[in-house]
């Protein structure tokens, strides 16, 4: 463990503090957000001259002068505060400023045409307002493209960060880090805990692979200089206050580093948080998790809906399956099983056999070699020799699943939800992992997309809770653009 001396950060000199401007101008960070930037706006621009373009050649009354009206595209979005954090963040997407942009657009295209002496239009104001909306559409659909591919060409980049608290936190903060699964925008190089000689220090765990400073906070930006860190994230906690959180954002700012609170939220969706005030302190609210509601009761028809569908589609080949079924061992081709929906309702989930016939008899004599961390609740085996030939590849591509589209039909099951639980699995239940049970399981979810079988049963429970608690259509349509790749790559799957 490093050590440092704690006490008041030192008064810079004038030639200190014009070398810490000349250091600055040149960071990293400063040079990839200045260069990114200029791109955002120099593509708005783009984006006004094509649509202003086509406003103009267009044989309609006032064309031109519709034309003229977007060039100002740009500045209607500066103007409702588009740019504003350009430099912090290009890649922020900024939803409300740029329909406040486009509304400021369609209103000036609807009326200048009509107050400008010489350039009004016999138009009826129906048709007038039409192009308006549909040119104002057209030029926020474009800068909201150029903000969707920002990130895709070019990422943001992972930044070096000091993680700064008392041990317990951050050690938390180090295992979300170190978690596998999604892309990590923060790296910890470091980590600074309180002085030694405080009342709250507690000694930092041997297994930390990050250097530690126990020098005290005081020593933060030491710290920060010395890993050439580009982001400070603080775990509040006892001896950090808002004295020490406004103190290190006014120093961090003049190193051109972010400074970040972790709110000890985890697994909650960026639309579910909010800010609320309570005098002069800021609070953080977390909306509550849509579960009822048109929305899911729209989610309800559009499964029946889809499961019917992709049932006719899918009957031959169901067929088929069943007969390799039958022909590679004696049996029934379909097996069913007792599982728990929505509200702790039992129900038959239906799926092809991958087993020999008596599987449940000979599983207990292979308890021995349960590779399940379920405390014997769940049965895995890589190699599970009740696995028939036509099981296996059942099993491989998922396909054993499809005569679940019939609980779906049934409204029993959803395309998209949580793993259907066995009975034994529901009564171990905690309070907390019973939440599970307030929406219906699903053909696909998080926990297939994410490793199936080689997740362990803490990361499991926490992807099912993940998805009932952040529910929203893109989710669902983001599982089920993943799940084609997790079928093709097989991983998980035995």
């Amino acid at each position: 463990m490093t050590t440092t001396t704690s006490g008041p950060a030192p008064v810079a000199t004038t030639p200190e503090l014009a070398g810490t401007l000349v250091e600055t101008l040149v960071r990293p960070a400063s040079r990839r957000r200045a260069q990114l930037g200029p791109w955002v706006v120099g593509l708005d621009v783009l984006v006004a001259l094509v649509v202003a373009g086509g406003a103009a050649i267009h044989p309609s009354p006032g064309g031109t002068v519709r034309g003229v009206i977007l060039l100002g595209w740009p500045l209607a979005i500066a103007l409702a505060d588009g740019y504003s954090r350009l430099g912090a963040d290009p890649r922020r997407f900024p939803v409300r400023a740029l329909l406040a942009a486009a509304l400021g657009a369609a209103t000036a295209v609807w009326s200048l045409p009509t107050l400008i002496p010489g350039a009004g239009t016999d138009e009826t104001p129906r048709t007038l307002a039409a192009a308006a909306l549909f040119l104002a559409a057209m030029v926020f659909l474009g800068s909201a493209t150029v903000r969707w591919l920002i990130p895709v060409l070019a990422p943001a980049p992972v930044l070096p960060t000091v993680l700064v608290g008392h041990w317990s936190q951050v050690d938390e903060l180090l295992q979300e880090a170190a978690r596998p699964g999604g892309r990590q925008m923060f790296d910890p190089v470091a980590v600074c805990l309180p002085d030694t000689t405080s009342d709250d220090f507690d000694p930092a765990p041997e297994d930390w692979t990050v250097p530690v400073t126990s020098g005290g906070f005081d020593s933060l930006l030491d710290v920060v200089r010395t890993h050439h860190a580009e982001a400070v994230v603080v775990a509040p906690g006892p001896g950090i206050g808002h004295a020490d959180l406004r103190r290190w954002g006014a120093r961090l700012q003049h190193e051109d580093v972010q400074l970040l609170v972790s709110p000890a939220l985890r697994d909650v969706a960026a639309n579910r948080i909010g800010t609320t005030a309570l005098g002069g302190s800021r609070l953080i609210g977390v909306h509550p998790a849509p579960l009822t509601g048109p929305a899911r009761v729209l989610k309800d028809v559009v499964d029946r809906v889809l499961g019917v569908l992709l049932l006719v589609v899918l009957a031959p080949l169901l067929g088929v399956l069943a007969l390799l079924i039958r022909a590679d061992s004696p049996g029934r081709a379909f097996y069913r099983q007792t599982r728990v929906g929505w509200r702790g309702q039992p129900f038959t989930v239906f799926k092809l056999r991958t087993m020999c016939a008596d599987a449940d008899r000979i599983r207990r004599e292979l308890e021995d070699g349960n590779q399940s961390d379920g405390n014997g609740l769940l049965f895995k085996m890589k190699r599970d020799p009740r696995v028939t030939r036509v099981g296996a590849f059942l099993r491989l591509t998922s396909l054993d699943e499809l005569p679940q589209l019939i609980n779906v039909v049934r409204g029993e099951m959803s395309l998209i939800g949580p793993r259907p639980a066995l009975p034994s699995e529901v009564a171990a239940y905690a309070p907390d992992l019973r939440r599970r049970l307030d929406v219906k399981p699903g053909l696909t979810g998080l926990w297939q997309v994410s490793g199936r079988s080689d997740l362990s049963l803490e990361d499991t429970e926490r992807l099912d809770l993940q998805y009932v608690d952040n529910w929203s259509w893109w989710l669902d349509v983001r599982i089920a653009l993943r799940t084609a790749g997790a079928v093709l790559s097989r991983r998980g799957a035995y």
